[in-house]
């Protein structure tokens, strides 16, 4: 395709993503700048029917462009879009504020994808049992408590108030100990070892067999991938907006509602590079008539929307790809950042 086809082909497709409508060689040449004909618009259009990039709406003269034609444009999108600095902003205070816990940071981001694109915003969890963990540490609350905290390499996993009548001293002691007896373990082995050790009778100490049942039930919790989806309601009004039968939107939104398909389909899909999946490219025939973009944080974690076919994918691409990176900045801070966070949580009450 020369450059002047492709220039028409961005055109047509930029006004059908924002008005929704199709566009005629008229409204083409007074809407952008191609300093060409009438005639010579007329013949490019006809030719990037003919290449199956374009097609004549419904009961119109107005052409709009079909998936690969949204796909050609998607992907010169890929190269030029970056999230305005106000949303940037928007997403630093609100991890700023965010308690440190893998579970809640993961919901927060869902909720940022879906408040920043208006579409639905999805975060698969990591797969945790090839972290490692950090340490686990008892703190006193007071005469009969103390609170327990699980931390990976990736952040706070745990922390659960327990009954404890033990000093603080001890407390701490026995948080030693089982760190340095763990420690740098994969949480699919300590998972395993706690498993052992819970119902084992030769430690003198029953606290330290209450920490390894903790261990246990937290890394049971944990360890099963989440698909975290927010903005439900936002996607079905956009669908239904954009002439969608309540029938299909029903089908998107049943899946991923019901989260292990699209898992599935996002643990077969996800590459380093943030991807686009436009109506039928998607293998699920209930993301049929969607825009799906995503990509992957950290080793194995995917986020992204779902929207309906035409949507702004530049700002999905911009939101995406930032989220992506702040998310995995985050998840990746030092092990002595993560205890500075634990000390102020903890001497904070």
């Amino acid at each position: 395709m020369d450059n002047r086809k492709q220039v028409v082909l961005k055109a047509i497709t930029d006004y059908y993503l924002k008005q929704g409508q199709p566009i005629s060689s008229k409204t083409l040449l007074e809407d952008y700048p191609l300093d060409v004909s009438s005639a010579t618009i007329r013949n490019d259009m006809k030719a990037l029917e003919e290449d199956e990039l374009i097609t004549k709406a419904y009961s119109s003269a107005g052409r709009v462009p079909t998936e690969q034609g949204i796909r050609f444009f998607v992907d010169w999108l890929l190269e030029l879009s970056e999230l305005a600095h106000h949303d940037q902003n928007a997403v630093i205070e609100s991890y700023r504020i965010q308690r440190q816990d893998v579970e809640q940071l993961l919901e927060q981001t869902a909720f940022l994808l879906t408040n920043l694109s208006g579409y639905a915003g999805f975060v698969l969890s990591p797969r945790l049992e090839d972290s490692r963990l950090e340490s686990i540490v008892f703190a006193k609350l007071d005469a009969e408590n103390a609170l327990a905290v699980i931390v990976s390499e990736l952040g706070i996993l745990e922390y659960r108030v327990i009954p404890s009548r033990l000093p603080e001293d001890e407390l701490r002691d026995i948080g030693s100990l089982l760190t340095d007896r763990l420690r740098g373990q994969r949480l699919g082995d300590v998972r395993a070892e706690a498993m052992r050790y819970a119902e084992d009778d030769d430690w003198q100490e029953p606290m330290v067999r209450n920490a390894f049942t903790l261990l246990r039930e937290g890394l049971e919790r944990r360890l099963e991938r989440k698909l975290y989806v927010e903005g439900m309601i936002e996607l079905l009004e956009r669908m239904l907006a954009e002439g969608q039968a309540f029938d299909q939107a029903h089908e998107t939104l049943s899946l991923l509602r019901d989260g292990r398909p699209f898992r599935d389909y996002l643990e077969r899909e996800v590459s380093e590079q943030i991807q686009a999946r436009i109506g039928g490219e998607n293998e699920l025939a209930e993301l049929h008539s969607s825009g799906l973009v995503f990509t992957r944080y950290g080793a194995s974690g995917t986020l992204g929307v779902v929207g309906p076919t035409r949507m702004d994918y530049s700002k999905a691409f911009s939101i995406t790809s930032y989220l992506a990176n702040r998310l995995q900045a985050i998840l990746t801070l030092s092990h002595r950042e993560w205890d500075l966070t634990l000390e102020t949580e903890v001497s904070g009450g």
